[in-house]
């Protein structure tokens, strides 16, 4: 049996990201400054750098990080108490998917400025960390009362 209506709590999340989408905003000043503080960039480099690593990421990374956690699932949902959407599970998604996307855009800028991935994950982290710790904020205070249920069918 093959259910078509699957669902996990990326997908939750990567729809809050796209529901906060004016946060990126926010990101890419904050990894700016970020960036030029800790690798001494120009005001310039640094803001193309945030700009560019956070375009793929967005338009990449959040898309491939939430399907990516499928594996998280085969993997963990059968160790955790509620499976899916037990706590362990809403937590590992948003740090998974954060350090996702920061790989995705450290990747990215270190192959447009031939930087070290060592030096440039720090900073980015940082400026990813507070967008998805915000979506995670958001998300808990609109679902504070709901209990979430699940159905799992085997054949």
């Amino acid at each position: 049996m093959i259910l078509l209506n699957m669902v996990w709590p990326a997908i939750y999340v990567y729809d809050e990201v796209w529901r906060f989408w004016f946060l990126v905003f926010a990101t890419i000043v904050i990894e700016t400054f970020t960036i030029m503080a800790l690798l001494k960039y120009s005001l310039k480099k640094s803001f193309l750098a945030s700009i560019i690593g956070n375009l793929v990421s967005g338009l990449v990374g959040t898309f491939v990080m939430m399907w990516a956690m499928l594996f998280w699932h085969l993997l963990a949902d059968r160790f955790v108490p509620q499976a899916t959407f037990d706590i362990i599970n809403w937590v590992a998604t948003y740090i998974l998917m954060c350090l996702g996307s920061v790989l995705i855009e450290t990747i990215t800028i270190k192959l447009i400025f031939k930087e070290t991935i060592k030096r440039l994950f720090i900073p980015l982290l940082i400026g990813n960390a507070l967008t998805y710790g915000f979506i995670a904020y958001t998300m808990t205070l609109k679902n504070q009362g709901e209990k979430w249920t699940e159905n799992v069918f085997y054949s």
